[in-house]
């Protein structure tokens, strides 16, 4: 089991009509990619999925350095959001429950505005 947490220190936005991309033996088709990176080429990707997309389900790497999460495009200005006006980020991959593959602020005060 390996459970990484990495702080996300660059982010990658591709944005495409039906980007695609092939996992195991399903065919992805999306309308926008989000790499999150981090330092020993730890990342986070999240595809943002065209309505016609098959969905497969989320895939870590063995040592947990990277995890792949399938998401519906109406999230991609969420997460656009989120990492333009928070910080710091963290990224977040567990081998064993891939499904738990995700990004997150630490503790912050109620209110808090950014800088």
């Amino acid at each position: 089991m390996a459970i990484r947490i990495f702080e996300i220190t660059s982010y990658k936005i591709k944005l495409g009509y039906r980007l695609s991309a092939t996992f195991g033996v399903t065919t992805i088709k999306a309308l926008g990619i989000i790499s999150c990176m981090g330092p020993d080429n730890q990342r986070v990707v999240v595809y943002f999925l065209h309505d016609e997309s098959l969905i497969p389900n989320p895939a870590v790497s063995t040592e947990g350095k990277w995890g792949n999460i399938f998401l519906p495009k109406e999230m991609m200005p969420i997460w656009i959001n989120m990492l333009r006006n928070e910080k710091p980020l963290y990224g977040y991959i567990n081998t064993d429950i891939p499904k738990l593959t995700n990004i997150s602020t630490s503790n912050e005060p109620v209110g808090e505005e950014e800088l």
